[in-house]
């Protein structure tokens, strides 16, 4: 063991440092990737400015997009955020985090749609002022259940959503092809 690594804290088994740096990396996307299914069950795959809070992402988006229409005919969805490809030197261990979501529609009546739309205006500017007042704009709040972090190759994590302290490190699965085998 070298002096280094003898002076730094010992990581806690519980996550609580995974889910930290999961968060950390949510809060430097503006956008996410989301896999929704349309009624006839095809999947459809789009992206959309997000906001995090209180351990959930919400999604301000119109009638007219797909997703829309795919997330009120079906709650279940996934979402993925990526580091940026400049970023990242090998695509096949991508920094990489995803969840299933449940998604549903917060109603402009409520306390919460106020304050979740001044948090958008906050991230995105101004634009908000404007589409807060389209009636074909939606707010949904999708919660995150299962979910996997990705760091690096032998680096996957499995996740209990965004307030749960949990990070389980995956350890099987690569297995290599065996060279006497006919």
């Amino acid at each position: 063991m070298t002096e280094q690594n003898q002076h730094q804290t010992p990581k806690t088994n519980d996550g609580a440092d995974l889910v930290a740096e999961v968060r950390d990396f949510i809060a430097t996307r503006k956008l996410l990737n989301l896999a929704s299914l349309a009624e006839d069950g095809q999947p459809h795959a789009s992206t959309a400015p997000f906001l995090a809070a209180d351990g959930n992402f919400y999604l301000f988006i119109s009638d007219l997009s797909e997703h829309c229409a795919n997330l009120k005919a079906n709650s279940k969805a996934s979402v993925i955020f990526n580091a940026d490809e400049a970023d990242t030197k090998q695509a096949f261990a991508r920094l990489r985090v995803t969840f299933n979501v449940q998604a549903g529609v917060i109603g402009r009546a409520l306390p919460l749609w106020q304050e979740r739309i001044e948090q958008l205006r906050e991230k995105f500017g101004p634009v908000m002022d404007h589409l807060k007042d389209l009636e074909d704009f939606h707010l949904f709040e999708l919660k995150p259940s299962a979910g996997r972090y990705v760091k690096g190759f032998g680096q996957a994590y499995a996740l209990e959503g965004m307030e749960k302290q949990v990070a389980l490190h995956l350890k099987d699965g690569h297995k290599e092809k065996n060279s006497n085998a006919a």
